[in-house]
């Protein structure tokens, strides 16, 4: 008996399974050479890397135990329909409502779990990282109220502030957000409207949103979920402008949900992307507050409105850097995942006159295999990037000069690194789309969707353009301080703009004295070097080109270019610490090690080829240097070619993550594909629509008809 091949909503997943199986039996799904073919290229791929992928799992997830944690989290999450969208659903077809009562269902079952393994705290953890990478809905909305919300009432109130909420938010009895872009202004904070008037009489602020662009905009978790919020706003005591402060404001009834007195929300609505986290707006309209909900660390009211400013306004904007260095994992998160979805797929489809894998064609692995390598930069830098960090969060009794002056280098750092990993993390799922040729335009491969939850990367926290001027105002400060008053800060770890202690000697080094860059693949520090000196004489040129009387906005684009490339640059020296040397120390797999050296060798060329136009720029290096260096870069990617699969797999990320059937772990890709789309609503079957549109058209007689 034929089944009519039309959709029908599967009461369960055996109910769907079978009529899976029902469908299948009526299409030629016969395997064709090149299917039986694909899974043998992924195994031989697989099996051609020359290290331990196993051991480049492990250090990639950051220790043993932390990996035996990964898969065993993974494990739990995968078959929780509360967690992972089980078959025959599939979570790339959500509506818009869907994704929002599905998101915040994820976070209210690991929350469960978190109470489950409440005992091991870091286990619970691990689970939340496993949802995170499976959804960047739920990473970006848990993130809002656990790292966001949490971190501005630690960052900026006092201890008693402090200690007053984070019970409440450890158990989420409160839920935040974090309320600091408007209608009308992003992240140039200096032009916010929202006022918050001192009422000396009743010793409370008042909260309102004088215009239209006053409105708070793209709060994320504010359209929906969240109870209370940290609001940055103008703030007047006696009628005087006081600057801005941060404050604690509740918006929802714990219980009921319903909107406190004179507050004003309502959801941004659609999307491009992140459609799981409910970026809302929320206007105020005579909000009264207690003046302790006024985060008071650096600036303090007294109760008869006597006012201490903080020792800089830019203490305020400290709360923007771990939202910037929170990049740092969804870059590996997202931008692994897309690079893991082209290779696997790069390996197995074949193409060409003699068949080639398309992944052997230079437009490919010249591409991808940089791309690749700059993952494991980002990662690499993760844990010197988060240990600096400490020094701004731990303990909280800084000296304000000192504090300031570590804040400032983080600031560098970190809006440095949102540009780069904007900007070149949009080319690269661009090139991974590519990769994929046409079957990456199914929504069903993932791409899509990654790109969708990219986007906000390159706008949200900050424009980029404008993160990369500041970074490169600051750097052309600490040249500016150390050549004429021989002045650098002394800090508790290195600084990204270390080498500017040697800005002199490269000042005095008309050019790269590499000939052969053979040698500077032999000691990575001549690459280093090399990369330093143009450095320091592109900000030297801004800097003089601004003392001859040039306006910032007259040199922007040299500003953006240089601090991009101070970011690269401060990838590759962290990681040339790390891994710079020839032979693996003692206790460190040897394998491992040497895949990481290669790996920074190649983001090392790839630095100085991207930028070859800053030195060239400066008569430091020479065509016939740039022409040696490309030859190098694109030889180095070549060599590479076999491990793609290797250095992919170490990412760690589980099929039922990817949600690519072209990127299956075995390589069987054809079929699985297939069934994906057979399981899709309304894939076969008579149109619904027929009868309304297309009867009425072709059911006209023509004039040959009878």
């Amino acid at each position: 008996m034929t089944i009519p091949l039309k959709d029908s909503t599967a009461p369960n997943a055996k109910a769907a399974l079978e009529r899976l199986e029902q469908l299948k039996g009526q299409l030629n799904l016969t395997p064709s050479t090149m299917s039986l073919q694909a899974p043998k290229d992924m195994a031989a791929e697989r099996a051609a890397a020359d290290f331990s992928i196993d051991g480049l799992s492990r250090l990639w997830a950051g220790s043993d135990k932390d990996y035996e944690m990964q898969q065993k989290a993974y494990e739990i999450i995968k078959n929780d329909p509360l967690l992972v969208v089980q078959p025959p659903r599939n979570i790339l077809e959500f509506s818009r409502d869907e994704w929002r009562e599905f998101t915040m269902g994820q976070i209210y079952r690991v929350l469960q779990l978190f109470k489950e393994y409440g005992s091991d705290r870091e286990f619970a953890y691990e689970i939340g990282k496993a949802v995170n990478v499976y959804s960047e809905s739920f990473s970006m909305r848990f993130f809002v109220h656990e790292s966001l919300f949490r971190n501005v009432i630690n960052m900026l109130g006092t201890k008693e502030q402090a200690q007053k909420w984070n019970d409440d938010i450890d158990n989420v009895r409160v839920y935040g957000c974090f309320a600091m872009t408007e209608l009308g202004h992003s992240s140039a904070l200096r032009d916010i409207e929202t006022c918050a008037t001192f009422d000396l009489a009743t010793d409370e602020f008042v909260l309102d949103s004088p215009s239209i662009t006053s409105t708070k905009w793209w709060i994320g978790g504010s359209g929906q979920t969240s109870t209370h919020a940290v609001v940055i706003s103008q703030t007047v005591i006696k009628g005087e402008h006081k600057g801005h402060n941060w404050f604690i404001v509740q918006l929802r009834d714990k219980v009921t949900g319903e909107l406190m007195p004179g507050i004003r929300i309502g959801d941004i609505g659609k999307k491009v992307g992140h459609d799981g986290v409910d970026n809302g707006w929320i206007q105020f309209r005579g909000v009264r507050i207690p003046r302790d909900n006024m985060l008071q660390k650096w600036s303090q009211l007294e109760r008869d409105g006597s006012y201490t400013p903080a020792p800089s306004p830019a203490v305020m904007y400290a709360t923007l850097i771990p939202e910037r260095l929170s990049l740092i994992i969804v870059t590996t998160q997202l931008i692994g995942q897309a690079l893991t979805i082209a290779t696997r797929y790069g390996v197995v489809r074949r193409q060409g006159s003699k068949n080639e894998q398309i992944m052997d064609y230079q437009s490919h692995y010249s591409q991808l295999i940089p791309a690749i390598s700059f993952m494991y930069m980002v990662k690499s830098a993760a844990s010197t990037i988060d240990s600096q960090f400490q020094v701004l969060t731990a303990g909280g009794e800084m000296d304000p000069v000192d504090y300031l002056n570590h804040m400032g280098d983080m600031h560098a750092v970190s809006a440095c690194l949102k540009g780069l990993t904007g900007w070149y993390g949009s080319e690269i799922l661009e090139t991974c789309r590519r990769a994929c040729g046409g079957h990456a335009y199914s929504a069903y491969n993932g791409i899509g969707q990654i790109i969708g939850d990219w986007g906000v990367m390159t706008t949200g926290g900050g424009d980029n353009v404008v993160l990369l001027q500041q970074t490169a105002r600051i750097l052309v400060y600490r040249l500016e301080q150390k050549l004429e008053n021989d002045e650098y800060p002394e800090l508790k770890f290195k600084s990204s703009t270390h080498y500017i202690l040697r800005a002199k000697e490269y000042l005095a080094t008309p050019s790269w004295p590499v000939r052969d860059i053979d040698d500077a693949l032999k000691n990575l520090r001549l690459l280093e070097d090399g990369l330093n000196a143009i450095l320091v004489k592109r900000l030297n040129s801004i800097r003089e080109a601004m003392a001859k009387g040039k306006k910032l906005n007259d040199v922007l684009m040299d500003c953006v270019r240089v601090a991009e490339m101070h970011c690269a640059v401060f990838l590759f020296s962290d990681a040339v610490n790390k891994y710079g040397a020839p032979l693996a120390p003692e206790g460190i797999d040897k394998s491992v090690y040497s895949i990481m050296h290669r790996m920074t060798a190649l983001w090392g060329l790839h630095t100085l080829v991207r930028y070859a136009d800053q030195g060239f720029k400066e008569g430091f290096i020479n065509p016939q240097q740039i022409k040696a260096v490309e030859e190098k870069y694109l030889e180095a990617s070549k060599g590479l070619r076999k491990q793609v699969i290797g250095l992919t797999d170490a990412f760690g990320f589980p099929d039922f993550v990817l949600k690519a059937p072209i990127a299956k772990y075995d390589g069987n890709i054809y079929e699985p594909y297939f069934e994906t789309l057979l399981q899709a609503p309304n894939s076969v079957g008579k149109t619904p629509y027929h009868a309304k549109y297309i009867k009425p058209l072709t059911e006209r007689p023509g004039p040959n008809d009878k």
